[in-house]
């Protein structure tokens, strides 16, 4: 048994009993709580009957305090008990990463793009994806962030990479805290949803004005004056309530604004409390890794952390929710313009941090991302770790598919200079479901691994930096009116384009100009691939045109790879191992009879 697969699973059997203490110790409260109940009523009454009123007060003050006691417990052990359910999903969600069965998980299926260069093809967003099978993050930063990685927005270098391995492999190795992060942000988020409203004010601050500083403590201490005069009986107590509703009309119209933010904040507040906790927990963690150190370094505000700062806020907005929910607010509000303080603090609060607060949560973002990639490195741990090269080339040993768990057949493959040959396009042949496309997502996907800083699904991976482009999907555009054929035609043309523009390109092409006749079809591939090579792009291609593995003979830098099938009792059996040369079988008729077409008739 692997390492990540007993720790799930140890993890999960003392979840579950953990759980289960929890749900016993909870219902004996709640009986409890009842029981407590029904004695204060009995009491009540029967002190009540007694005509014993005081004894009857004390007996139901002091059964109330037991059963606030109670009642505080019998919630937190359900919230411990909530806590304990998220681990539990969390582990048995890492057991199901092992297996390749993730198909019930958040697909980030929002990201999709057919226009982009790669991901559609190679199945990164979307059902059964790469991101399905690795994210972990929580928050919308976390979520977003992950998409730009593995999306590959920002430009890459070998540094950059090597960088980010050693943040992967040291997050890796801290899988508990990788988990309280996910608990984290899953127990107190109210949904993954936009805060762009929350980011527009923290950017909005101006100057607290001197007027409004002032105001306050003079309306304060005027009350305080009439209360004083009130209690000596100098003035009637009927001019303190004249002050409290003066004080009520200053307030209210130096606060103008509030009710603005009340809404804002009584939506964010969950979301405050969950960056709170994240925050927190991510700079209370020693890292020892130079991008995780610095990322942690950004967080600081002139050395305080930012989770105090976070902290701040949440007080102020957890005072909001008092003002709106509080009757005895409005008492506190009439006497020190407690509103008045709140705004005021919010403003200075906004001043001082308003427009690091996105930089926090772009970090916070950061190590969600980071964090969902580690997933890798604990539950792979066959899986190794490429050597970025700055030369034109992908080496691999065993190399299989990252996404398909133990149905995952691996395969050796280069295109580099190996034995004086300079290799740079491998064509893929053979017959239908033998594997050619499955294999060059195998490629393209470790490929994307590498970049991102995770390990590869092989044993030993190599590879230079390139743009990778792809051909695999290409279908109907019926409100632009484009056919598959044409929609082909545009995504080799960018293709073109790029290697012309000199990118380094890498392509991935699935039965290029499968749209048109035989011909046409030959003699488009073979001219495609040689304006591809003249341009220093490499590259693999699959195909059923047998006739284009004749390039091979004239073209020393492309070599021919086929996948064979074989028949055990009449049926089709395919062992998706991959062999020099090219195909040499066929199945097509075979496919068909088994799908009921007679050829004799």
């Amino acid at each position: 048994m692997s390492r990540a697969l007993n720790f799930y699973e140890e993890e999960i059997s003392k979840g579950e009993k953990k759980i289960n203490e929890l749900k016993f110790i909870i219902s004996r409260l709640s009986i409890f709580r009842l029981i407590i109940m029904l004695l204060i009523v009995g009491a009540g009454y029967y002190f009540y009957k007694q005509e014993n009123l005081i004894v009857m007060a004390i007996s139901i003050v002091i059964g109330f305090l037991i059963f606030i006691i109670v009642a505080f417990f019998h919630n937190k052990k359900i919230n411990e008990k909530h806590y304990e359910e998220i681990f539990l999903c969390i582990n048995k969600r890492g057991i199901n990463r092992i297996n390749g069965d993730f198909k019930e998980e958040d697909d980030g299926k929002e990201y999709i793009d057919d226009n982009h260069n790669f991901t559609s093809d190679l199945d990164i967003f979307g059902r059964n994806s790469l991101f399905q099978m690795i994210n972990s993050t929580k928050t919308k930063f976390g979520r977003n962030r992950l998409f730009e990685i593995l999306s590959i927005r920002d430009k890459v270098s070998r540094e950059e990479i090597n960088k980010r391995q050693e943040a992967i492999k040291e997050l890796g190795k801290k899988v508990k805290w990788r988990q309280n992060l996910e608990a984290k942000a899953t127990l107190r988020k109210s949904g993954i949803k936009d805060v762009s409203d929350l980011i527009k004010w923290s950017k909005k601050s101006s100057p607290v004005k001197l007027w409004f500083k002032i105001i306050p403590y003079i309306f304060i201490g005027l009350t305080a004056l009439s209360i004083i005069l009130v209690v000596l009986k100098i003035l009637p107590i009927s001019y303190l309530i004249l002050v409290f509703i003066i004080n009520y009309a200053v307030v209210n119209v130096i606060t103008k604004d509030l009710k603005g933010v009340i809404n804002l904040f009584s939506n964010h507040k969950k979301d405050i409390e969950a960056f709170t906790n994240l925050l927190k927990l991510i700079e209370e963690e020693n890292f020892e890794s130079k991008l995780l150190c610095d990322l942690k370094e950004e967080l600081k505000v002139e050395g305080t952390p930012s989770y105090k700062e976070m902290q701040a806020l949440k007080n102020l907005v957890d005072w909001i929710g008092d003002s709106t929910s509080n009757a005895y607010y409005l008492l506190l509000n009439v006497t020190i313009l407690s509103d008045a303080f709140i705004l005021r603090n919010l403003e200075e609060w906004r001043i001082k941090n308003g427009r690091k607060l996105e930089s926090w949560l772009q970090i916070m973002g950061e190590f969600e991302a980071l964090s969902s990639i580690s997933n890798l490195d604990f539950d792979f741990e066959s899986w190794s770790y490429p050597t970025i090269k700055d030369e034109d080339i992908v080496i691999g040993d065993n190399i299989a598919h990252p996404m398909l768990g133990e149905r995952a057949v691996s395969n050796s493959f280069s295109l580099a200079k190996v034995n004086g040959a300079n290799t740079k396009v491998a064509l893929i042949t053979g017959s239908n479901m033998s594997g050619k496309s499955t294999f060059l997502r195998t490629i393209g996907l470790n490929l994307i691994l590498s970049y991102i800083g995770a390990p590869t699904c092989s044993k030993f991976f190599s590879c230079g930096i390139f743009n990778i482009y792809t051909c695999m999907r290409t279908k109907d555009n019926l409100e632009e009116s484009i056919s598959s054929f044409y929609a082909e035609i545009l995504r080799i043309k960018l293709l073109i384009e790029a290697a012309k523009k000199g990118e380094k390109v890498f392509f991935l092409l699935d039965e290029i100009f499968k749209g048109t006749n035989s011909k046409d079809r030959h003699e488009g591939a073979k001219v495609l691939i040689n304006q591809l090579v003249n341009n220093d792009a490499m590259g693999l291609v699959s195909t059923h045109d047998l006739e284009l593995c004749d390039l091979e003979l004239t073209r020393p830098w492309l070599k021919n790879y086929n996948f064979q099938e074989h028949y055990e009792n009449n049926n089709i059996k395919f062992d998706y191992k991959l062999r020099e040369g090219k195909s040499e079988t066929q199945n097509a008729v075979h496919l068909m009879k088994l799908a009921g077409i007679d050829f004799e008739s």
